[in-house]
């Protein structure tokens, strides 16, 4: 049950919105299939490569006063994988991938209690795995859509990339605004080991030259040696533009994103949407920007 779950406090109302919009999306994608006769030859598959436990725990401020008096329903909240179980009609296959030993054993857990469902658990890396995933399975016969909502920078944009190159996955990706945002350190560029987790996360090395002024020509002789001094001059709106675009120059097509923020109206992540496949593009897009543009 809930209560035995280890899962880690989530916090603000920016994380049921991401969720409820996912579910959204899930159960309008498996209509498509169900009712569609042509559509009815594919496998359809959920993918969520960054599983966690299932269940969401809600941070003590949300709770309220009474929160000792909340049961088990109440303080812990139903995350990704629960919702897209609960989605009818369901994915003919379920994949939840997990590095963590803890929280694979509860969502074994969470597959006995949904016996009904075709569920595969895999612990592992989720960018190595994904990349396999995508490279080994025939796409002639199989569509799916993947949820990327990882701790941090983790996600690799080689696996975002392996994702498009299928020409058959409906991608969302939780994009970390605040942390990118965080890690571009003012008056220089980032340290080493952060410009290599930024290039990482955004597949070139042109973010330098966007997010950073080139130094005056003397200056750059003065400084040749010690670094040249850089000046930061991307704001949240211009990382989250480079990110998206990048987005739609790799998949056929991408929605505008929703920007997730905090209590304190502060943007912490952008909730991205790509479609893969060419014929079903159209109607991907529609349905997120429509359930996009209602929050």
């Amino acid at each position: 049950m809930a209560k035995q779950t280890s899962q880690q406090e989530f916090g603000g109302n920016w994380t049921q919105q991401k969720l409820e919009l996912l579910q959204k999306y899930l159960s309008a994608y498996t209509k498509i299939f169900d009712r569609n006769e042509r559509a009815r030859f594919f496998r359809t598959t959920y993918v969520d490569a960054f599983a966690g436990t299932g269940y969401m725990q809600i941070a003590e401020q949300e709770s309220g006063l009474f929160s000792d008096k909340l049961d088990d329903l109440e303080t812990y909240q139903k995350g990704s994988v629960i919702r897209a179980l609960e989605v009818e009609p369901g994915f003919d296959h379920y994949l939840f991938i997990e590095k963590s030993p803890s929280r694979c054993e509860e969502l074994n857990a969470i597959k006995r209690n949904h016996s009904a469902r075709s569920i595969e658990i895999k612990r592992a890396d989720a960018n190595s795995f994904l990349i396999h995933w995508c490279q080994e399975t025939d796409w002639k016969r199989n569509r799916a859509v993947v949820f990327l909502d990882p701790f941090g920078t983790s996600v690799d944009w080689r696996t975002i990339e392996s994702v498009a190159e299928t020409g058959a996955i409906d991608l969302w990706i939780l994009f970390p605004l605040f942390a990118v945002n965080r890690m571009l350190v003012r008056g220089r560029k980032p340290p080493e080991g952060w410009s290599r987790r930024l290039t990482q996360l955004l597949g070139t090395t042109e973010w330098a030259a966007q997010f950073y002024t080139d130094p005056p020509p003397m200056l750059f002789d003065l400084h040749s040696e010690i670094g040249a001094p850089q000046e930061k001059i991307a704001n949240y709106e211009e990382i989250g533009r480079f990110f998206v675009d990048r987005l739609k120059k790799t998949f056929v097509a991408a929605a505008e994103p929703l920007v997730l923020k905090n209590s304190r109206n502060s943007p912490l992540y952008l909730l991205c949407f790509a479609a893969g496949n060419k014929a079903g593009a159209g109607a991907g897009i529609n349905i997120a920007k429509s359930i996009i543009g209602r929050q």
